[in-house]
């Protein structure tokens, strides 16, 4: 005979014995839920509805600048409320969610404003919606996000980049569908590295967009604009691009060195030339077509085609000057020029920066040979300067020596000021992003 001991024990087990999910209480539930008379996957739950939308990164594919345009791989995720979805547990042996399709229920019409390839309304019929007992709606949908971007190169390579994914609803405006924002932040827990780019930060902003239809009635729709910034990796850049064109700038410089007597003087500026305009266009074809943003790198390119032009008409000159018939006199004033400003700036044979208080006096050996003295003294204010006698020779050799100086010194200025401007422009922009 049991006890009543044993017998309230066993009545307290029974008590506790929760019926579990069944598939037959599931499939009775979604007949009670999507009856014909009460839901109708056309019509939206409530007058105003509130979505939630979210996005999480798995790869970042491309960053193309000539095309302006992102490609990211990732997942929307979709939460709203539908009251018409609602039910108790226990009711159906403590089901808690189940999973519906596209065609079985309402979903908001959404759509990637600033897409460049998929341009249609966001669904999968094989996709599945997770429907909780409160009536949330979850829809997770994988997608490959092709969007415009304005890329700006002023700073390329070491650039920045914002790119947003403007998701907004094609059918309801926004008195009948507001969009909000599930986290303020891109989801990037699942994001694996791109060889090019670092993914920096994220951010999203709330707008809306005004669409005037052919009655002339303004419609405004909701935005969610979601921000990804990225950093170019400028490593590989510096490499194959930067120090190229750098060292390429200076080897102009050496048409100055090279002897007259040699006849490559031309020859040899034309093919740097020629080498400095191939640069400028292999980096012009890896730019967008846009004159929004002109890149320094570019600019410094066309600085130093510039000076290679001038480098060839210089070179020229030089020839000309030295082939002169050594008969013809040297005019007074290329005398003048050649020893107070090619001869002084030039550093001819240690004349660097010499003072007019210098006089300078020519004697002529008896081998025909120009002998220079200097003479140092406390010469009057009325004492006039003796300026040497040069031929046509040396004329030639202290301009290309004075120009060799001068496009040595603008070309150290003009790599130092690109290298600098380049990477504190990009490091204030990054950290301005």
């Amino acid at each position: 005979m049991i006890s009543k001991v044993t017998r309230l024990i066993l009545i307290l087990i029974q008590v506790s014995i929760v019926e579990g999910w069944s598939a037959a209480s599931e499939l009775n539930l979604r007949s009670t839920l999507f009856a014909a008379a009460s839901y109708d996957r056309l019509v939206r739950p409530s007058e105003a509805m509130s979505v939630k939308v979210g996005i999480s990164l798995i790869s970042i594919n491309d960053v193309s600048m000539v095309d302006q345009s992102m490609s990211v791989t990732g997942w929307l995720t979709v939460e709203w409320d539908d009251s018409r979805l609602t039910w108790t547990p226990a009711s159906y042996t403590n089901t808690d969610h189940f999973y519906a399709l596209d065609k079985e229920i309402w979903k908001p019409e959404l759509f990637i404003d600033n897409s460049m390839e998929d341009v249609s309304i966001l669904q999968d019929d094989n996709l599945l919606f997770r429907v909780s007992e409160t009536g949330r709606v979850d829809w997770e949908m994988p997608q490959i996000f092709i969007t415009s971007c304005t890329i700006d190169t002023t700073y390329y390579p070491f650039d920045t980049q914002e790119c947003a994914i403007d998701v907004t609803s094609w059918a309801y405006t926004r008195d009948e569908l507001i969009l909000t924002h599930l986290r303020n932040y891109v989801n990037t827990e699942d994001l694996g590295e791109n060889g090019e780019w670092l993914y920096t930060n994220s951010r999203i902003e709330t707008s809306s967009i005004q669409e005037t239809t052919a009655n002339g009635v303004v419609e405004t729709f909701s935005l969610l604009k979601f921000f990804i910034i990225l950093t170019r990796r400028h490593d590989f850049y510096m490499t194959n691009v930067v120090l190229p064109v750098v060292l390429t700038s200076f080897l102009i410089v050496l048409v100055f060195v090279l002897p007259v007597d040699s006849g490559e003087k031309v020859s040899y500026a034309l093919t740097v030339l020629l080498a400095l305009a191939v640069l400028l266009t292999l980096i012009a074809d890896s730019m967008p077509n846009t004159s929004l943003n002109v890149s320094i790198l570019s600019v410094y390119l066309a600085f130093t085609l510039i000076m290679g032009v001038l480098a060839v008409g210089m070179s020229v000159i030089v020839l000309r000057i030295h082939h002169k018939d050594s008969a013809e006199p040297v005019p007074s004033w290329l005398q003048s020029m050649t020893d107070r400003i090619f001869a002084r700036f030039g550093c001819w044979r240690g004349c660097c920066g010499r003072n007019d208080n210098r006089v300078q006096v020519i004697n002529k050996e008896s081998n025909g040979t120009d002998v220079v003295q200097n003479e140092e003294a406390n010469i009057s204010e009325s004492s006039q300067y003796i300026i040497p006698s040069y031929s046509w020779v040396e004329v030639a050799a202290i301009f290309d020596w004075f120009l060799f100086v001068l496009f040595f010194v603008v070309a150290c200025i003009s790599a130092v000021t690109f290298m600098v401007v380049l990477r504190i422009g990009g490091a204030i922009k990054a950290a301005n992003a």
